[in-house]
């Protein structure tokens, strides 16, 4: 059996508006939710751009047609930046992020009208009617041994996976870093909730490097017991171009932690989707010449083949290479909805999806 794209969807495209940066989940109902970034098209790089909101389409057909763009969240100081979406067994939707925050220039460089944007911190919200209204956002703890908001561009809380273990607990992987000034490289760490993510403890170091960095984690727990989280690694500084996932694992409910290691998927970040018949997906974003978009591989349950899965192009062809991001969802019909966002002919960046099916 072989894998194959058997369809490309246009989710979200609209002149003059960056879309990027998708996650999509199932809601409590059974309809499909893609969240994204979305902000001005301004005209220059806009991954802390800081008019950034959380936006989201609806599907109610299993992704064959998708409903008018609506405001998730926002934050009235700025922008909203690195977020994830999680569904819990409670029936609530939770979603982290951090921020980034608009300031007037202190002091004026130009003139008393000169704004600046920094980093800001964590923060989470949720909601309790199948993602048609949210709650105020909550801040997440300062972090124990890190810095916390500017200069650091995050406070432990990033584009990242969320596992619900068995016993209740939710885990929640990111990054961050004890420079003072905020620079790289920054380190993996994990968080923990044993109330559903009203409340957070910070659970430790999970993956450090005197010179590695790490950051945008994808988590999964196989049918062992394995807690398997993989990083976005860039293992040189200044990052170049050799950027790949690393992989770390804990056999004991996220006691303890596996030396890190690197693994052959090339590019970020990486996402992982547990299959309903125990294997696992896992994609990541590619940026380079004759390769912009987003690979995959179909892992056995264990994750055992992670290095030497065949790999899927899900697609190549985005026009410029501030694309990708991938984050996939399993249909009731056995395929796989994988979302990224992608550069058309006339510039513009919206969220593109392709259906995976095996053959």
């Amino acid at each position: 059996m072989s894998w194959r794209v058997a369809d490309h969807i246009t989710i979200y495209r609209d002149e003059g508006w960056y879309g990027a940066h998708p996650n999509i989940i199932r809601t409590p109902g059974g309809d499909l939710l893609t969240l994204f970034h979305r902000s001005p098209a301004t005209g220059f790089s806009h991954h802390s751009h800081p008019l950034f909101d959380v936006r989201a389409c609806r599907s109610e057909d299993e992704g064959q047609s998708w409903g008018p763009v609506e405001l998730v969240t926002a934050y009235p100081f700025g922008g909203v930046v690195d977020f994830g979406t999680h569904p819990l067994s409670s029936g609530e939707i939770f979603l982290h992020a951090s921020t980034v925050d608009l300031l007037p220039a202190d002091p004026p460089e130009v003139s008393k009208h000169t704004w600046v944007s920094r980093p800001g911190v964590g923060f989470n919200v949720r909601s309790l009617d199948d993602g048609t209204t949210w709650t105020h956002p909550e801040s997440f703890p300062p972090m124990p041994d890190a810095v916390n908001g500017h200069p650091a561009s995050h406070s432990g809380v990033c584009r990242s996976g969320l596992l619900e273990m068995p016993d209740g607990r939710l885990l929640l992987p990111g990054k961050a870093t004890d420079h003072p000034e905020g620079r790289p490289p920054f380190f993996g760490m994990m968080q923990s909730s044993t109330d559903g993510g009203h409340t957070w403890t910070y659970a430790g170091r999970i993956a450090v490097d005197d010179v590695a960095h790490f950051s945008e984690p994808a988590i999964h727990m196989t049918p062992s017991g394995r807690i398997l989280v993989l990083f976005r690694c860039h293992p040189n500084q200044p990052p170049g171009q050799d950027v790949h996932l690393v992989e770390v694992h804990s056999d004991d409910g996220g006691e303890t932690w596996s030396p890190w290691r690197s693994t052959t998927m090339r590019g970020c970040p990486g996402h992982l989707l547990g299959l309903r018949d125990g294997r696992i997906l896992a994609t990541v974003g590619t940026r380079w010449e004759g390769q912009m978009g987003c690979l995959a591989r179909v892992l056995d349950p264990e994750a055992g083949d992670l290095d030497t899965a065949p790999e899927i192009v899900v697609r190549a062809d985005s026009l410029e290479p501030d694309c990708g991001y991938p984050w996939s969802l399993e249909l009731n019909d056995g395929r796989v909805l994988v979302v990224y966002y992608y550069v058309y002919e006339d510039g513009t960046r919206g969220i593109e999806g392709s259906v995976l099916e095996e053959y």
